[in-house]
């Protein structure tokens, strides 16, 4: 069968070889091959929390993990934990075929107490049948965080992959996850193919030099070595980045109504009164306290730590380089139920299904009402961000009662006045600019791979 070349294949090739940075990156497929929507299927589990259905294996691959009340899965959980004999999940794909897995991403977030999270895992694959045998090929060590946790492996074929925990978090009732999702990995032998690795392994060059010159933290202006890029990157970032390093911090919030900011979820609105809703919290009017003035604020039906969150995108769903968030607590309730902790998640997927990344835990400032009633300016570290999520974690100024949880204030309600964000700027962006429009090409290629295979595999 002849094959034809799409045009974005050939405009881009006399430019990507020479970007050859890294003959070591592992590239994988964009389409998650464990999904129950992509013919992924559960084979078996050794145990369901008191049988109870809400907690079946089922939900680790039905495309949506557990974030808040409003959720509509919980996860998997174990009816209980034994550090001896150790629960597991075997998971199948599509037509019974074997696959070349190259990347596993998992997300222990459910709506179980955070001890009976996963923590390690042993991923094993069988190539012959669910009963094995099987060979271990990763052990994992998850994060105690609510976010997508990708894992890179050495390409493997698998007719089945089995999930052993290992360990939790401190729980001996059960042991929990979120999500499961397998990616195989692209096969360089292929021209297409071929040069995918090649375009992935310059970006990750890219952009482990930008986390190098960000590594002070939000700027810091200093000259960093490239000694450890390929020569052809080196050339490339001397051209875009003029050797200066310096990352400034714009000064518009991207956050604002009226600069196309918008909130697209959130947990609650207090007694469902849409003066507390959560477009307050981005309409640049904070409650004036002192005059009883301005926007109410935003705030949450009851609070639990971890329970509450807001998240926000921004004009035309852009994908923007955080740099700066600015929180203002004050809002037309108690202080007590201010906000005093909270925990920023960023993505540049999807607002419902993430992948999340942990950016910063901001801890708002202050004991007295005048000290929490000013704006509190949180440099982080430069993230890529079309979305960011604020989970509150604390609320109230701190006071520890006898008995009582030093988080909770008030579980009547958490609240906040005023969110801005802006961005990070690398010498005008050009560098992650270059960085995103590298990233598009590379989205495309893998999406014009997977049709020319589907294509080929319909014509055969």
């Amino acid at each position: 069968m002849k094959r034809i070349f799409h045009p974005l294949f050939l405009a881009i090739l006399p430019f990507a070889v020479p970007l050859a940075a890294s003959a070591q990156a592992r590239s994988t497929d964009t389409l998650d091959i464990a999904a129950r929507a992509n013919g992924g299927r559960v084979i078996a589990s050794t145990s369901t929390l008191d049988s109870d259905k809400a907690y079946s294996a089922d939900n680790l691959i039905d495309g949506t993990v557990w974030s808040g009340p409003n959720s509509k899965t919980r996860g998997w959980a174990s009816d209980k934990f034994d550090p001896i004999t150790h629960d597991s999940v075997i998971l199948g794909f599509a037509g019974n075929r074997v696959v070349n897995i190259g990347k596993i991403v998992l997300n222990p977030s459910t709506d179980l107490p955070r001890e009976r999270w996963a923590k390690d895992v042993e991923v094993q694959t069988s190539t012959d049948t669910a009963e094995g045998p099987w060979t271990p090929v990763a052990q994992i060590s998850l994060k105690q965080s609510a976010s997508a946790q990708e894992f890179p492996i050495l390409p493997t074929p698998a007719r089945f992959v089995r999930l052993v925990f290992r360990s939790n978090y401190g729980s001996d009732r059960a042991v929990a996850l979120g999500e499961v999702s397998l990616y195989e990995a692209i096969d360089t032998s292929d021209p297409v193919g071929g040069l995918i690795t090649r375009l992935e392994g310059a970006i990750g060059d890219l952009r482990r030099y930008r986390e190098v010159q960000l590594e002070s933290g939000n700027g810091g202006g200093q000259t960093v070595s490239t000694g450890a890029l390929s020569p052809a990157t080196v050339q490339l970032v001397q051209l875009i980045d003029g050797g200066e390093g310096r990352v400034p911090v714009g000064k518009t919030n991207i956050a604002l109504t009226r600069n196309g900011g918008k909130i697209v979820a959130y947990s609650s609105i207090f007694d469902n009164d849409a003066s507390f809703g959560p477009d307050k919290l981005i309409d640049g009017d904070n409650f004036n306290a002192t005059t009883g003035k301005g926007s109410n604020g935003w705030a949450s039906q009851g609070f639990a730590p971890n329970r509450e969150y807001v998240t926000l995108g921004f004009a035309q769903d852009r994908t923007h380089l955080i740099g700066k968030i600015v929180l203002n607590a004050v809002s037309n309730q108690s202080d007590l139920r201010w906000a005093r902790r909270v925990q920023v998640q960023a993505t540049t997927g999807s607002f419902k299904d993430g992948p999340w990344k942990d950016v910063a835990a901001l801890n708002i400032k202050g004991k007295s009402f005048l000290e929490r009633s000013v704006n509190q300016e949180f440099l982080v570290r430069p993230v890529e961000a079309k979305y960011l999520r604020f989970i509150f974690s604390a609320n109230g100024p701190g006071i520890v009662l006898p008995n009582a949880d030093p988080n909770i204030n008030s579980d009547r309600s958490v609240s906040l006045g005023e969110i801005e964000v802006y961005e990070a700027t690398t010498n005008n962006d050009q560098l992650g600019s270059l960085i995103s429009r590298f990233s598009s090409v590379l989205s495309d290629l893998k999406t014009l791979r997977r049709k020319m295979q589907d294509g080929a595999a319909t014509t055969e």
